[in-house]
């Protein structure tokens, strides 16, 4: 009778097993878009606000749960609004449709060449065979409500100017993109230097002798022009020549190129010596070339200089060499250059009568100070060359002496010695002759005294 009971028991245990295998419940979810119906792959999938799965490319998850309770299913996608329900523990199979959320678009258009914005443009945004149009307004835009995660094609058109399309992704934010509009009867202009090819600014270009305007720094103008007709193109800067030229602009033209030359100015080069007169035979180097020597009026013209920095060197012999950068940008212009003596090195040696050096001198040049000697009695000064000179050499104690100096152009080195003497003491000799005279009045005083007590007592023979 034993083995029964436990028969039934095994079966029971058999059927508690099963039964707790049929309580598990297995939820396929699909996403997909709200409009057209697409599965969305990567959604992200909540379950019972825990973070449970992404969708696979088909845009499914499969859950699996006991089947006692019901299940609370989130999901969210980037570009698209959340979706959330209830779902009853007995669903096998739930479809997820996501809406897309509203955003904003906003474009804004500018003019490539001036930059200022562009009202009145047309600009036509099309997705899902639907297209929205707005025209810009006076700050050159124009804004779209658009959904998330959607691709968008943009085309705008505006008077007199070129159109342009593109592609607008929409994600999960607002969007505002900017674009500059090519004018349509634009046209530009590009001025360069003939000799060195760079970019010329601020020249003045005139078509059919109206002035269109000035290249920029970029040596370019850019400026509004009917094209399919007939131009006289005139270019013009201070320092070129003028350039001219008569053409058709026609609808394929976009850019002019121009290339202008330098105009010959000319410069006078003036050059005088440090008293103001002019010298004659100066030679004037131009970037190290000579380029002339002045006639007796000290002056030296070229008429081949165009505009430029010039590094200009006068030189003469006997004179101080001048070097100096000139700016030529107009005509005719005077550059004065002066020329100083060239000096020498002039030794002066002072001495006393006895040939002893005399240290401590002050010496002069034409009665400035210019020093003192040295232990040796020497100092070394700069004079002129070809110039006369008065060198002086003082000291307390003795008596001052000058001579005068010319050094010959040439000479290398230069001296001259100076021989002072040391002056009279009149203050001692004063005070000597003072003694001497007070010495003569005491003896006239003394002399006056013995008169006065009738002379010497001399006794008779009977005092005796």
């Amino acid at each position: 009778m034993y083995p029964r009971p436990r028969f039934l028991f095994a079966i029971l245990l058999l059927l508690l097993l099963c039964s707790s295998a049929q309580a598990t419940t297995s939820l396929l979810i699909t996403v997909q878009d709200g409009i057209d119906n697409v599965t969305l792959p990567h959604a992200t999938v909540y379950v019972n606000s825990a973070n449970y799965a992404r969708t696979n490319s088909l845009g499914q998850v499969l859950l699996t749960h006991s089947g006692l309770n019901d299940q609370v299913i989130r999901v969210s996608m980037s570009g698209y609004n959340d979706w959330s329900q209830t779902v009853s523990k007995n669903t096998t199979a739930l479809l997820v449709n996501l809406s897309r959320k509203t955003l904003t678009f906003k474009s804004t258009l500018f003019d490539s060449d001036t930059l200022n914005p562009i009202s009145g443009a047309r600009v036509n945004l099309t997705a899902e065979n639907v297209t929205q149009t707005k025209l810009t307004d006076s700050s050159g835009t124009a804004t779209f409500a658009v959904t998330g995660a959607t691709i968008y094609s943009i085309d705008i058109t505006a008077p007199n100017y070129e159109s342009r399309g593109g592609t607008i992704i929409m994600g999960a934010d607002d969007q505002e993109v900017q674009y500059k509009l090519l004018s349509g009867n634009s046209f530009s202009f590009v001025v360069t230097d003939k000799d060195t090819g760079k970019t010329v600014p601020a020249a003045e270009v005139r078509l059919n002798a109206v002035l269109a305007g000035k290249t920029d720094e970029r040596g370019i103008l850019i400026t509004p022009i009917t094209r399919g007709k007939a131009y006289t193109i005139e270019i013009s800067k201070d320092g070129y020549k003028s350039y001219m030229e008569s053409r058709v602009i026609s609808e394929t033209d976009a850019i002019y190129y121009a290339s202008i030359s330098k105009a010959p100015l000319g410069a006078y080069i003036f050059v005088t010596d440090e008293s103001k007169k002019p010298l004659d035979g100066a030679d004037v180097y131009v970037d190290g070339t000579l380029a002339g020597t002045t006639n007796e009026y000290g002056r030296m013209s070229s008429s081949t200089l165009v505009s430029g920095d010039y590094t200009v060197e006068v030189r003469k012999t006997g004179y101080t060499p001048q070097s100096s950068t000139v700016t030529i940008s107009s005509t005719s212009r005077d550059y004065t250059f002066t020329l100083p003596l060239a000096s020498a090195a002039l030794t002066v040696t002072v001495q006393e009568n006895d040939n002893k050096a005399l240290p401590g001198a002050s010496v002069l040049v034409d009665g400035a100070t210019v020093g003192m000697t040295d232990n040796n009695g020497q100092f070394v000064t700069s004079i002129p060359f070809n110039t006369d000179v008065n060198i002086s050499v003082t000291k307390e104690g003795y008596v001052p002496q000058s001579v005068k100096k010319q050094v010959i152009y040439g000479n290398a080195t230069a001296a001259v010695t100076v021989v002072v003497g040391k002056s009279i003491d009149w203050g001692l000799i004063g005070m000597i002759a003072l003694g001497a005279v007070a010495i003569l009045i005491l003896f006239v005083i003394i002399r006056a005294l013995g008169k006065r007590s009738g002379g010497p007592h001399i006794r008779r023979r009977d005092e005796i």
